[in-house]
């Protein structure tokens, strides 16, 4: 066994420790103390895997939103319909917002004060790439429109249920998504 794989399950603990802190106290409230003390390690075993309070959310982030991409990425290989395979990925995605709610985008400016834009555009190709190979699946297989552009479905897709601000009951949401999404909005 590597140092390396000897590590992450440490690391995995002190990033899920991270995220319950946020959750607790919010990003205003993150001490490295607090991480340390949920992770149950002591305060320099954080700073063995992380350089400072921004490594670690940077960390973070790209963590969970990898994470997140693994689970849409075991969605899109599925042999299952298109509609089956997006009303999945798009339960995932509204999980996931629910999760991050308000605290993604203060947590990934942090994270990276000075350029978020092309560090978060790296990890959001990952995501619009598996979703790229969801459209053409399904028009490979006749369940989606041959006319429409892979890249722009694709994202189109990718913004769904990005901010959902109104509590709807999450299944009424979900069919409601795909049902506008699936035949249009338009008479």
């Amino acid at each position: 066994m590597t140092a390396e794989a000897r590590t992450a399950p440490k690391r995995e603990a002190i990033l899920e420790a991270t995220i319950r802190v946020l959750r607790d106290r919010g990003l205003s409230g993150l001490k490295i103390e607090e991480v340390a003390r949920e992770a149950e390690v002591g305060k320099g075993t954080v700073y063995l895997y992380f350089r400072d309070k921004q490594d670690l959310l940077k960390a973070l982030v790209e963590y969970h939103t990898f994470s997140y991409y693994r689970k849409v990425e075991g969605v899109v290989s599925q042999d299952t319909s298109f509609r089956q395979r997006l009303a999945e990925v798009v339960r995932l995605r509204i999980a996931w917002v629910e999760e991050w709610r308000g605290l993604w985008a203060a947590v990934a400016r942090e994270a990276h004060p000075t350029d978020t834009s092309g560090w978060l555009r790296g990890m959001h190709e990952h995501y619009q790439h598996l979703l790229e190979r969801l459209v053409r699946d399904g028009q490979a297989r006749g369940e989606v429109r041959p006319d429409l552009d892979v890249s722009l479905t694709a994202a189109s897709i990718a913004a769904l249920a990005c901010s959902p601000q109104l509590e709807f009951p999450r299944e009424t949401y979900l069919e409601h998504l795909l049902e506008v999404l699936l035949k249009g909005v338009a008479l």
